[in-house]
């Protein structure tokens, strides 16, 4: 009888034991699961149409101040805001301080629309949406002359929110809608 109770404990614990390893080996996919399809309020990033390899034409920024003066202050910001130098610069010393305290401004610019426009949903989309956002909203900021005006008067204005809506501002607006598209209200 002792010898039968014996087996059965120690399966019992067996089975016990086998039930935590289970546990533990299926705990880290509820902790990174996906969220659900429609949770996310940014799409993706607009599709490359398919066929021959095409560059990525981006709006150019015009030159401003004497290249080669950016600050290494600026240019550390940049790096860390993972700017990649455009076409001439081949690297992010070559730009002028004023390209560099405008990009600076148009990154946060476009960081601040993104939030007003979206309502703060922006924190939820997926990087790489999040991302081609930012990239088109700060290469169109930089290269529409009164978009860029109006970008670093707010940036210079030291009134971090909410920006002011103009038409202007519907110029951002636009590029921001091209990823994001608000959630429909049930009625």
């Amino acid at each position: 009888m002792g010898v039968i109770r014996a087996i059965v404990a120690a399966i019992w614990g067996l089975i016990r034991w086998l039930g935590q390893v289970t546990l533990l080996l299926l705990m880290p996919w509820r902790w990174f699961r996906r969220r659900p399809a429609a949770a996310p309020a940014l799409a993706a990033a607009p599709e490359v149409q398919a066929g021959p390899e095409v560059e990525d034409t981006w709006p150019e920024m015009p030159r401003t101040g004497r290249p080669g003066t950016a600050t290494d202050e600026q240019v550390e910001a940049l790096m860390a805001l993972r700017v990649v130098p455009a076409p001439p610069c081949r690297d992010l010393h070559d730009y002028s301080r004023e390209e560099a305290a405008a990009i600076l401004d148009a990154i946060a610019f476009a960081r601040e629309v993104a939030s007003q426009v979206t309502g703060g949903e922006d924190e939820e989309a997926p990087p790489e949406a999040f991302t081609a956002l930012l990239n088109d909203l700060v290469a169109e900021t930089l290269s529409d002359d009164e978009l860029r005006s109006f970008a670093l008067r707010w940036a210079k204005s030291g009134k971090p929110t909410p920006i002011r809506e103009n038409t202007t501002f519907d110029k951002a607006r636009a590029v921001v809608l091209r990823y994001w598209q608000p959630h429909e209200t049930a009625s």
